[in-house]
């Protein structure tokens, strides 16, 4: 997990901070809007979160029972309608997840609010793509949890529902929470003081607060506290893709290189056997059609090569030569010697190959028997005559016997 920015927008400056994946600070500022970008550009691989100000935005509940999310987001405006201030068909409504009662935590702002906050974008260089509320980022607890910044207060309730108000009426609103008899507080040492009195009355009422001093800036406290789970603002036609951290998308590009290259080989291999399988299949049907018209009396043949070896003279057992590899050692060393084959004769049974040959001296033929005879047959000089200009003769070939 990479660092994650939070900033919120303050007149025209920026008030931000950075947090490692282990949520520990690693810097915070407050700078005017070109210093910020200068520190933050659109090219930013961390998380980047836009914090709105929490009276903006209304964090209620609704009580939807199906859990079907195109139902949820349909019946959600229609279940919290009262709760507004404006018509439904002039707000956004973020459907967040469900409080420990199952209902669903829902966010609600004005559209014209919603287009003014993303405008104030249009300067900002890096690209957010979580937009929340200030209140929503309040760790809730149980009963009421409470932090004060400078200028304004957030109250955040175990039930996900909450509110900001200014500071002014921050010590009117505290006690009249109904239903409260725990509240975990965060703000400064002076501010803490200043409304002690109220703290006492609310003890009086047996009700148990908690009390702590904030111990860095007020938003650093707020954003501290981020664990994922605030809702959304971003949602429906507003939805902004999460920008992958630049390194996973190399490891991602070349896995999918990979993949390709395997589907790729996979289809040579695959296409490679069906059109060997295909020229096998072609073969055959030749070599039984061949068959069929030299020894059209065979009828029906099963093992065609069996009858072919048998026909050319392939012996099994290896006492013989074979005719093809005669004729073909033959052939080579015919080339050579420079003779004319006239006629060839082999006979199965001696397993041996008989060539009429031609040639213009006699010593052609006896050059032709030793070079065969160097690749390990046997070769011998039959017959031989004389004819006017040429010379005629018969060479046996066959294989090398053993003494």
């Amino acid at each position: 997990m990479s660092e994650t920015l939070f900033f919120r927008l303050l007149d025209r400056k920026v008030e931000w901070v950075v947090f490692d994946h282990d949520a520990r600070r690693e810097e915070e500022g407050l700078s005017e809007i070109g210093l910020f970008n200068s520190r933050f550009h659109e090219d930013y691989s961390g998380r980047v979160v836009f914090v709105i100000p929490g009276q903006d935005v209304l964090m209620t509940k609704a009580n939807v029972p199906t859990k079907q999310r195109r139902k949820v987001v349909q019946a959600v405006p229609f279940v919290v309608e009262e709760q507004l201030a404006s018509d439904i068909e002039d707000c956004v409504f973020s459907i967040g997840g469900r409080n420990p009662e199952g209902e669903i935590c829902v966010s609600v702002i004005k559209t014209e609010l919603l287009e003014d906050h993303r405008n104030s974008l249009a300067d900002i260089r890096v690209n957010p793509t979580k937009l929340v509320s200030e209140t929503s980022l309040v760790k809730a607890s149980e009963g009421l949890s409470v932090l004060m910044e400078k200028d304004r207060t957030h109250f955040k309730r175990d039930d996900g529902t909450g509110l900001t108000v200014f500071n002014d009426i921050s010590e009117l609103l505290l006690p009249r929470f109904e239903g409260i008899k725990k509240v975990r507080l965060l703000g400064s040492k002076s501010q803490l003081e200043k409304i002690g009195i109220t703290l006492a009355g609310m003890r009086a009422n047996e009700i148990e607060i908690e009390e702590g001093e904030i111990e860095h800036l007020g938003f650093t406290q707020l954003c501290q506290q981020y664990d994922g789970k605030e809702t959304n603002i971003f949602q429906g036609d507003y939805k902004v893709e999460e920008r992958r951290p630049k390194g996973n998308n190399e490891w991602r590009n070349i896995f999918f290189l990979m993949v390709f290259g395997v589907v790729i080989q996979l289809a040579l291999v695959l296409g490679q056997g069906w059109y060997l399988g295909n020229k096998s299949d072609q073969s055959k049907a030749l070599a039984q059609r061949l068959y069929t018209d030299v020894f059209p009396g065979e009828g029906k043949v099963r093992d065609i090569r069996r009858r072919w070896n048998a026909r050319l003279g392939r012996a099994d057992s290896g006492s013989g030569a074979d005719f093809l590899e005669l004729l073909s050692v033959s052939a080579e060393k015919l080339l050579a010697a420079e003779l004319n084959l006239l006629n060839l004769n082999y006979n199965e049974s001696r397993g041996d190959l008989v060539l009429q040959v031609m040639a213009t001296r006699s010593e052609a033929l006896v050059q032709f028997t030793e070079q065969l005879e160097e690749t390990g047959l046997s070769a011998e000089i039959a017959t031989i005559a004389q004819e006017a200009d040429v010379v005629r003769g018969s060479i046996r070939i066959g294989s090398r016997r053993l003494p």
